[in-house]
């Protein structure tokens, strides 16, 4: 719909022409099964390996440790699930207050069931306080789960405190990157992680398809079972169309990241004075912290972030993470970082993409100020 002005990039991103073109004769012309031993199968099982390459060269791994799958999601809960499955008798799970629903959710999901599962608080800033990290992780800790970058706040992790607990108890150590690969370089070698989970839609790719990188020699136990597809890892026909996609999206962030990057903190910064320059009460919220070039999460004081989107249909931006905007409430990404409820259900997520310019934020200024004017009337 082109009068709308798409701010929402950290939800979704549209497919590039590339990757849609490398994807379409595999939905048809070359229709066939990767998993097949005839010389078609072969022809298919071959472009695969193409885009484990391209992805593995995303993130600085080598092919044989990326593990294809349905989405990040997928990904989180092979990770974890598969993480206390091959821990022998360990049943630890340490996270983060602010990690995404996704992260959250399994790790209780598998305290029900006997894990026990360490949540660990954020600063105001939304960073994980060095000092509660110490006790938190033991002997008894199967896995580390602590995101690279916030998909609300954009706050980057200085992940080396969570690894060297890791590292010093024996635990595997992930990270959700979903956010952070294609927008800032993020290389899995370099970090010395075991684990970490990234999805194809977050950086121009298809919806439907993920990855997990697995390190060389670190073993989970498979979530999915039914003939032992990568490697025994996950199970199920491969979507060689959107793997295919996938592929041609990493390769395109790798070479387009630090120029996406640079355009990004100049619309960032547009975006923020216009809408400072016109409104009072504007904040960004974790301003001080180091954030991913293309989000921003903006608080306007006295005025409901829902009713703000009311007042402004045309601008799509998110009050929240995506995968739980179905069910409004207070972020609790906001509330960890110490925010009232109150405070939180004023603040908005903005994120910019490849196809965002400057005109497009001057439009949401102007639309965003007297939808925000009229929503502080109404509740004054």
């Amino acid at each position: 719909m082109s009068d709308h002005i798409y701010l929402d990039y950290n939800a979704t991103t549209p497919v590039s022409l590339e990757v849609l073109d490398a994807m379409v004769p595999w939905f048809n012309e070359r229709f066939w099964n990767a998993a097949s031993a005839h010389t078609l199968g072969m022809v298919a099982r071959d472009a695969v390996e193409i885009a484990r390459h391209q992805v593995a060269d995303l993130i600085g791994a080598h092919p044989n440790e990326i593990v294809f799958t349905s989405g990040s999601t997928e990904s989180i809960n092979l990770a974890l699930v598969g993480a206390l499955g091959s821990s022998s008798g360990r049943t630890g799970i340490v996270t983060a207050a602010t990690e995404h629903k996704a992260v959250l959710d399994t790790a209780a999901w598998l305290a029900e069931r006997g894990a026990y599962n360490r949540v660990l608080p954020v600063t105001a800033s939304g960073e994980i306080d060095p000092e509660m990290l110490v006790g938190s992780v033991d002997e008894h800790t199967a896995v580390v789960s602590i995101m690279a970058a916030n998909n609300e706040t954009g706050v980057i992790a200085d992940l080396t405190g969570p690894v060297e607990a890791a590292r010093r108890f024996g635990a595997l150590f992930h990270t959700d990157v979903t956010q952070a690969v294609g927008r800032i370089n993020f290389d899995v070698e370099h970090s010395d992680i075991d684990l970490a989970s990234l999805s194809a839609h977050k950086m121009y790719g298809p919806k439907g398809v993920g990855a997990l990188y697995v390190r060389r020699n670190v073993q989970i136990e498979p979530v999915i079972h039914g003939g032992g597809h990568e490697n025994n890892r996950r199970s199920g026909t491969l979507n060689v169309a959107g793997i295919v996609g996938f592929g041609v999206a990493a390769e395109l962030a790798a070479k387009q990241r630090d120029s996406d990057a640079e355009r990004s903190l100049q619309l960032i910064s547009e975006l923020v004075v216009g809408l400072a320059g016109q409104l009072d009460g504007v904040g960004v919220v974790a301003e001080s912290t180091t954030r991913l070039p293309n989000t921003v999460n903006i608080r306007f004081a006295g005025a409901d972030a829902e009713a703000i989107m009311a007042n402004a249909p045309t601008v799509a931006v998110s009050s929240g993470s995506a995968c739980t905007s179905m069910f409004p409430h207070p972020s609790h990404v906001l509330m960890a970082m110490g925010m009232p409820a109150e405070d939180a259900s004023e603040c908005l997520r903005f994120s910019t993409g490849r196809p965002t310019t400057s005109k497009d934020v001057t439009e949401a200024v102007a639309v965003l100020v007297p939808a925000v004017t009229r929503v502080r009337e109404v509740t004054r």
